[in-house]
């Protein structure tokens, strides 16, 4: 019987482990990784460096990352690649730029999550955490006094007993299921994302986030070039589809029938990953019974790495007072509730971020994007600030857009109103 059986060994998993045991508790980790020597699923890899994102800031450097307002420390010291410019580009290439200080200072920076995992795995084992690696979770219930977890690997299924359990499977949220945590939680989308990772690709600046919007681009969803671990003149270019319209497809119209052919011309495939991702409202309550969610698996989109740290080490917490007797779990759903932004149904609007594309036309976004071309808006990497930032810039020419283009203005108004809960209520 352990204090706490924690399903998933990611950042969050790994950090509530790391947190358990610094707090005198007993973890065991059940991964379904055979080891940490190797990362093949696509997935984020940037630090935000806004002051408030997740209602912390993470301070990077001298081999450690710092949250201040949580008081707790991380060590990384792996590759660190600052990004000093974002780029939003339409389909005539009409650019919206994010930079800070005219891009002398980072707002974020691509990491080598693989080496981070190890380097955590490492300092988790040295403090005493069990590790069940090779292990998938597949069933179990919660008795009231304890959790018991069923576990199926190349040696059968067992069961693996812990006073406390923590969810920290990612944003598939399977064993959620299981555990009756997704009751009444909608499904609102299943994506399909790839990473290719190239060589020669012209007309992209180092250093910079590139999103490329419109049909033109034969993607709903944005497609991204950004830098890589790799140096300079390598860059990741991030694609995003469904089973019908799949992200190789996409790739291959990028690459000969789109905007982008020049520039495509002389690249090399270096490296692929891939991911399935299946898109959930947030939990509100992560918790149940002795069971609690976090990071990914319980919310909105990703929270990003430094995202699950901070539900990793705040649920660790909440166990300790749990177990202490004290109301844990009602002091974490408090944090998570005020901390991470999707958890307000109004905050994120339609139109602002995730639905420029198909809910406007190319021509439409050549328009919006001309208006604040030239302009130079606050640099963040974060997926709730950008968006408002963009619609800020577009909206303070309205009186323009209303006068030379009524019907897109009275769209526009529509949707700016909508919140996502009622969108995803119609």
């Amino acid at each position: 019987m352990k204090d706490v059986v924690i399903i998933g060994g990611g950042p969050g998993g790994l950090l509530a482990a790391k947190t358990a045991a610094e707090n005198g508790l007993s973890a065991v980790v059940i991964e379904t990784k055979k080891s940490y020597d190797k990362l093949n699923r696509a997935c984020s890899q940037q630090f935000i460096l806004d002051d408030d994102y997740e209602g912390e800031g993470v301070e990077v450097g001298d081999g450690v990352l710092k949250f201040p307002k949580s008081g707790f420390t991380v060590p990384y010291t792996g590759k660190l690649v600052p990004v000093y410019n974002k780029y939003y580009h339409s389909p005539k290439d009409k650019i919206m730029r994010f930079a800070r200080q005219d891009g002398k200072e980072p707002f974020s920076y691509k990491f080598d999550k693989q080496y981070m995992l190890k380097e955590l795995y490492t300092i988790c084992k040295d403090m005493g955490v069990e590790f069940i690696l090779g292990t998938t979770a597949c069933g179990g219930k919660d008795n009231g006094e304890y959790v018991e977890v069923e576990v199926k690997n190349a040696d059968g299924t067992s069961v693996v007993n812990g006073k406390k359990l923590v969810i920290a499977e990612g944003v598939n949220a399977a064993m959620c299921a299981k555990f009756g945590l997704n009751e009444n939680r909608p499904h609102i989308a299943s994506a399909l994302t790839v990473k290719y990772v190239m060589s020669g690709i012209s007309g992209v600046e180092n250093n910079s986030w590139n999103l490329y919007y419109g049909r033109a681009y034969k993607s709903n969803a944005a497609v991204i070039i950004g830098p890589s671990l790799y140096g300079d003149g390598i860059y990741e270019v991030t694609i995003t589809g469904d089973a019908k319209n799949k992200p190789d497809d996409i790739f291959a119209s990028l690459c000969t029938d789109s905007p982008l052919k020049e520039n495509f011309k002389n690249a090399k495939l270096e490296h692929k990953m891939g991911c399935m991702v299946k898109a959930y409202m947030s939990m509100m309550n992560p918790c149940k019974g002795n069971i609690i969610a976090i990071g990914d698996a319980a919310a909105f989109v990703e929270v990003e790495v430094q995202g699950a740290f901070l539900c990793g080490y705040h649920a660790a917490n909440a166990i300790k007072a749990e177990l202490n007797g004290e109301n844990g779990f009602e002091e974490y759903t408090k944090w998570w509730q005020e901390a991470f932004e999707f958890n307000n149904g109004d905050h994120l609007k339609v139109s602002q971020g995730y639905a420029l594309v198909p809910v406007y036309s190319d021509d439409e976004l050549d328009y919006l994007f001309g208006l604040v071309e030239g302009e130079c808006l606050y640099g963040t990497y974060s997926q709730y600030k950008t968006p408002k930032l963009m619609w800020d810039g577009f909206l303070s020419h309205a009186d323009k857009i209303k006068a030379e283009r009524p019907e897109m203005y009275e769209k526009i108004e529509k949707l700016n109103s909508m919140s996502l809960d009622a969108a995803i209520g119609k």
